[in-house]
């Protein structure tokens, strides 16, 4: 288990837990007024759920007391409860991991993600966000690219069977790498303009990066992809930077007349491991002096494990097995939009 690297306690003698509750079933795309007639029960249900909840919760953060101070329903199928805590406080992390809490999301078809931030009256009742770091692959886009470079030569299932035990943490990320490549050596130099047709943007992406972005947040991608298909997204979403693995293209010769890849990664740059993920959201948020505490990583695979530890808020998305188990929080869905709910998106308020 990756505990998060959250901050309460760290100010004063109170915090806030933030509790938001996810139906499995719940829709993606339904105006913030409609809720569908299979969710009536879950929206009713929620807002008596605030106490129900707390009496589970109050075992699991004792010594410290529990006070619930809000409860709000965001979204049809979304929910959300804010408790006052008191000192020691409570690690979200073991919360989200601990078998009362899973018992009760397996009962009420539910997922929940747990968040504390200090207590401050005057500021936003949620994690204060400066910088959101984001894997590429399997998260801001539907695919994993070095899966569609191999599909572009017909070696298909023999790249893709290692690039899902690396992401699963079967084998180290950059062994797996460097044998994907070599698999690779002759694909044409100018494949990515091909997969820029090939590779679509997730669902709810740019509905997420346009939030952040309209509150002033930066925004990275940290790949262990392509620089090329990087820089591509970076200027789709209109993200702040990006890095990625630079490899070495070879040209003409007797095997491959035409510029081609090499399958080999470039000596010049940095490779992407999950260390250098972690260092680039720990760079950056030093350079521009925001504490991690204010910082946000959404990604999927075990190579992303490290970063999502190291931020005030890490939520594996649609993640890998393993990630799932190990992950500071986790929420599966079919929009990445959902996440702005942990970042403030509500529409209706209901005091306890």
């Amino acid at each position: 288990m990756v505990t998060s690297n959250h901050d309460s306690s760290s100010s004063g003698n109170e915090a806030r837990l933030i509790v938001t509750f996810f139906a499995k079933s719940r829709p993606s795309n339904a105006p913030s007024q409609t809720v569908p007639p299979h969710l009536e029960a879950f929206r009713s249900q929620s807002l008596a759920c605030g106490p129900t909840f707390s009496s589970l919760l109050s075992p699991r953060v004792a010594p410290a007391s529990l006070n619930l101070s809000s409860s709000r329903t965001l979204a049809p199928g979304i929910f959300q409860s804010i408790y006052s805590v008191t000192t020691p406080f409570p690690d979200p992390s073991r919360l989200r991991h601990h078998a009362s809490i899973a018992a009760f999301e397996a009962l009420h078809a539910l997922e929940i993600v747990f968040d504390s931030i200090p207590l401050d009256p005057s500021a936003e009742p949620l994690r204060p966000v400066r910088l959101a770091v984001f894997d590429m692959d399997s998260t801001l886009i539907d695919q994993e690219v070095i899966d569609e470079l191999a599909r572009s030569i017909g070696i298909t299932s023999a790249v893709a069977s290692i690039t899902a035990r690396a992401m699963n943490g079967e084998i180290p990320f950059e062994q797996s790498l460097r044998e994907r490549l070599a698999l690779l050596k002759g694909v044409k130099a100018d494949v990515w303009e091909d997969l820029k047709n090939v590779v679509t943007i997730a669902k709810g992406a740019k509905e997420l990066v346009g939030h952040l972005r309209e509150k002033g947040v930066i925004t990275v991608v940290v790949s262990g992809g392509f620089a090329p298909m990087a820089n591509w997204l970076k200027e789709q979403l209109g993200l702040d930077s990006a890095f990625a693995n630079h490899l070495i293209v070879s040209p003409s010769d007797g095997s491959f007349p035409y510029p081609h890849l090499s399958g080999d990664l470039s000596p010049d740059h940095p490779i992407v491991v999950p260390e250098y993920k972690q260092l680039v959201l720990e760079k950056i948020a030093k350079e521009r002096s925001i504490p991690l505490s204010e910082t946000f990583v959404v990604g999927d695979g075990s190579n992303d494990l490290l970063m999502l530890g190291a931020a005030g808020l890490g939520v594996a998305w649609r993640a890998k097995e393993r990630v799932q188990k190990e992950a500071p929080q986790r929420l599966n869905g079919t929009t990445l939009s959902d996440l702005i709910y942990l970042l403030g998106g509500h529409t209706e308020e209901h005091s306890p």
